[in-house]
């Protein structure tokens, strides 16, 4: 019934001939092979952000119902699509076989200026499967596409301006001058490697190498929020760690309370801006979106997290380096449960030798 109601819904609010956008009409990537032949052909090797599928149409200003024909029989891909300086995201659901395609709606949206507008697909994570020992792992290419299917539509948008969001209207969260709304995650413990100086907080110390990673934390919890906040490094070589915890909880783990679990955008020298599990599956979630050029650890960097929902997009320096879209809110993930969408903001200085991360200028802004 609740199908029947939708698709009533989505035929009175048709203003328009729906437009096809056929794999065969598409350009794609050198990388990547056209198989099939005429509205039968779909697109093969697609497996990174670098590579794109891109589509030319004339398009009245308005919003059209985007869907795609495809075929990816793993959970946890995704993709963006981008029109007309405009953007969605969308996880798509698995089908039975890579041989069976299915139409899935994508989203709505907004196609502000119209004309010949230029329609790009972009991957940012893979498809999750077991990998030799047995583990889950996002190791899976991006779906083989067959189609895009436009259809103008009256129905709101949910797409949003590309690039970094424009307005910010965000709060302090650290008044650079005492530990106001902060405490430590072990308590007195935890406060003992953090200080502040020079209206920063600082974790660790230059002259000390630490037995366990330490994290201060804000006394309540965020949930969905935009962080905005600059950091700088300062360590003798490249094994500096650190990182910013989100929708993090204190670890329940007995003689591990020092730690903390849950996403964090991490400080490190071999991945910037990358998006890790901490705690949780060890491992790093999405793909590198881009890097930022001529990035200096030891120079103040701007950070930007921004969580909607299940998507968490990370910026260094102007360039998105992370665009995530959690696949376990709602499904468990094996050994873990399902993934919490709410949690403490946490500043951390990792284990190992002694560096100092420097953290400033740190304002939030939640979203509603």
């Amino acid at each position: 019934l609740c199908e029947e109601l939708i698709k009533a819904n989505d035929e009175k609010a048709r203003t328009g001939d729906t437009i096809l956008l056929p794999a065969y009409k598409a350009r794609i990537s050198p990388e990547m092979t056209m198989q099939g032949k005429g509205t039968e052909a779909s697109i093969h090797g697609w497996n990174h952000p670098s590579q794109s599928i891109s589509w030319s149409a004339s398009l009245l200003p308005g919003h059209y119902q985007v869907l795609m024909r495809y075929a990816q029989p793993h959970a946890g891909s995704a993709m963006t699509l981008e029109a007309d300086g405009q953007e969605l995201a969308a996880l798509f659901k698995p089908t039975f076989t890579w041989f069976d395609y299915t139409t899935e709606k994508i989203g709505i949206i907004n196609i502000p200026q119209g004309g010949n507008v230029t329609i790009t697909l972009r991957g940012i994570q893979k498809g999750i499967k077991r990998n030799k020992e047995g583990k889950l792992k996002a190791d899976e290419a991006f779906p083989d596409v067959q189609s895009l299917i436009l259809v103008p539509t009256s129905l709101p948008t949910t797409s949003e301006a590309t690039g970094i969001p424009a307005h910010f209207e965000g709060t302090r969260l650290f008044n650079g001058k005492d530990f106001e709304g902060w405490e430590g995650n072990d308590g007195e413990y935890s406060m003992a490697h953090f200080r502040i100086e020079k209206r920063a907080i600082v974790g660790g110390n230059i002259n000390k190498d630490l037995e366990h990673n330490q994290f201060i934390r804000t006394t309540r919890k965020y949930k969905n929020f935009e962080l905005r906040l600059k950091y700088k490094v300062k360590a003798s070589d490249e094994s500096y760690n650190g990182g910013i915890q989100f929708r993090s909880v204190p670890c329940t783990i007995p003689g591990r309370s020092f730690e903390m679990v849950g996403y964090q955008a991490d400080i490190i020298s071999w991945k910037q801006g990358a998006l890790y599990d901490e705690q949780r599956r060890w491992d790093f979630l999405g793909m590198p979106t881009g890097v930022p050029q001529n990035y200096k650890a030891d120079q103040w960097n701007d950070l930007i997290i921004r969580c909607e929902g299940s998507r968490i997009r990370i910026w260094l320096n102007g360039v998105k380096t992370t665009d995530y879209i959690e696949p376990y809110i709602d499904e468990p993930f094996e050994g873990i449960g399902t993934i919490n969408q709410e949690g403490h903001i946490a500043l951390q200085i990792h284990e190992g030798k002694a560096c100092e991360v420097w953290y400033k200028d740190i304002e939030i802004e939640e979203i509603k």
